[in-house]
């Protein structure tokens, strides 16, 4: 299957603001994004079980067909100063 028109916006997003903030080329960025959601797509599809883990970030848990995002509390912090969204995020 192809994208959808969403996820090609936050695609698009994702490697905007990693090539400003890295200073790679844009063409590097979007390829290694693009493979990397490939792989997950094939193994959503596939009903394999992963996590995948973004350094400072989160894990992205897999289990069969179920997907849930995990963010780490010091990064809900640090995007959230009055920490309404950290305190939300942790109770669930």
């Amino acid at each position: 299957g192809g994208f959808f028109a969403e996820e090609l916006e936050v695609v698009e997003l994702i490697y905007t603001e990693a090539t400003f903030h890295l200073h790679v080329p844009e063409k590097k960025v979007l390829k290694c994004v693009k493979a990397t959601m490939k792989v997950i797509a094939w193994a959503l599809t596939e009903g394999k079980d992963f996590d995948f883990v973004f350094k400072n970030f989160g894990i992205l848990v897999c289990r069969g067909r179920r997907v849930v995002m995990r963010f780490f509390e010091d990064l809900l912090r640090d995007v959230d100063k009055m920490g309404i969204l950290a305190n939300a995020f942790l109770q669930v």
